[in-house]
């Protein structure tokens, strides 16, 4: 009999969240909520890295504007023996990303290929001015995927928004192009996918960028809404409003294939005027965590330089000691009792996630009538 030929839309849930993927990991953190022997046991499923303090570009929108693009890099003898010990603890996914741009990192190539040899997923997030051929060709095996923080269609606008010291739009495209041609070359499996922030300076150019992406070969274009950081010393954009801007959506879902998906966040553009359903946040100190380039863990990215969220320094103590201590325990308590997400920024990393965790706390009636 012949085999049924399956069709699967790439669907990525990038307006959503994959926690439900890991019920085990739900299982204990239900268990952890009352106990710190439970939670300690209870390892991020996701890590975030920062290999570098620098970047070549001063983009408008940056969150981490507030550091102060400080010159320094990861440790990388110390930082291998982290991402060993949070592999070994239960991590299975890094992004190197962060405060500054990554492959101005030294050795990013090195840590990606030990961090994929680990058995952990390894993912890039980059502003693509270094993702050269050579480069590409040393790391696409190794990455699950590839994210391009472009933010507009063409080389006019993307140097009002990114600021790079010298203009660079259309080395990107070229690399992109590369990376795209070596991937179906070597029939790779990196999904590769360009994002941008919508913004007035941008909006016009959402298609443009679009219809370059599609022909390039990338598989997506993520529309996201700009959310504020209540440490960021930019605030050009503070309280941007983007019902005027719902209507780009049928037209760029026009563009969408089976090849090509544009995945305008709506939903989370509508969210920045809604009130949160949670007052506490139930994902932080277990699912996720944020490694700085001078060693800090941070148990959510979105608080880095708030010592009340760092739990150590990987640079003095193994991640195990660090997520394991005393002064996560502290934080554990904290989060657990006095934290509220009135201190959030907007349409932060864990909002789903909390709303469907808030839903397992606290079920709504009849939820056996399955």
């Amino acid at each position: 009999m012949k085999k049924e030929k399956k069709n699967y839309k790439k669907d990525y849930q990038i307006d959503y969240h994959k926690i439900m993927f890991h019920p085990e990991r739900l299982a204990n953190w239900l268990k952890a909520q009352k106990s710190w022997k439970e939670a300690k046991k209870i390892y991020p499923i996701y890590v975030e890295i920062s290999l570098s303090g620098i970047c070549n570009h001063r983009c408008r929108f940056c969150a981490f504007d507030y550091l102060g693009y400080n010159k320094g890099f990861a440790n990388f003898q110390n930082l291998k023996k982290t991402i060993k010990d949070m592999a070994k603890g239960g991590v299975k996914s890094v992004l190197f990303s962060g405060e500054g741009e990554p492959l101005l990192y030294p050795k990013t190539r090195e840590i990606i290929k030990y961090a994929s040899s680990l058995g952990v997923d390894v993912a890039l997030s980059t502003n693509g001015t270094f993702l050269t051929e050579d480069f590409s060709k040393n790391i696409l095996p190794f990455l699950k995927w590839i994210k391009i923080s472009i933010d507009a269609g063409t080389a006019k606008t993307h140097l009002r928004i990114h600021r790079p010291k010298v203009q660079d739009f259309n080395i990107i495209i070229d690399n992109l192009k590369k990376v795209a041609e070596i991937r179906k070359k070597r029939k790779l499996k990196c999904t590769l996918g360009g994002q941008l922030i919508l913004l007035p300076d941008n909006y016009k150019e959402v298609k443009i960028l679009a219809n370059k992406l599609k022909k390039i070969g990338f598989d997506y274009l993520v529309v996201k809404p700009y959310s504020q950081h209540l440490d960021s010393l930019n605030r050009e954009y503070e309280g941007i409003s983007y019902k005027k801007y719902f209507y780009l959506k049928d037209g760029l879902e026009k563009l969408n294939n089976d090849k090509f998906k544009i995945i305008f966040r709506e939903e989370a553009m509508k969210k920045l005027e809604e009130k949160k359903s949670y007052n506490k946040c139930y994902a932080v100190p277990y699912f996720w965590a944020h490694l700085t380039t001078n060693g800090d863990i941070y148990s959510c990215g979105n608080f880095i330089g708030n010592k009340k969220f760092n739990l150590g320094n990987y640079n003095q103590k193994s991640f195990k000691e660090i997520w394991e201590g005393n002064k996560r325990k502290k934080h554990w308590e904290f989060m657990g009792t006095k934290f509220k997400t009135t201190h959030c920024r907007e349409n932060c990393r864990m909002d789903e996630i909390n709303r469907y965790l808030e839903k397992l706390i606290n079920p709504p009636e009849h939820v056996n009538f399955i």
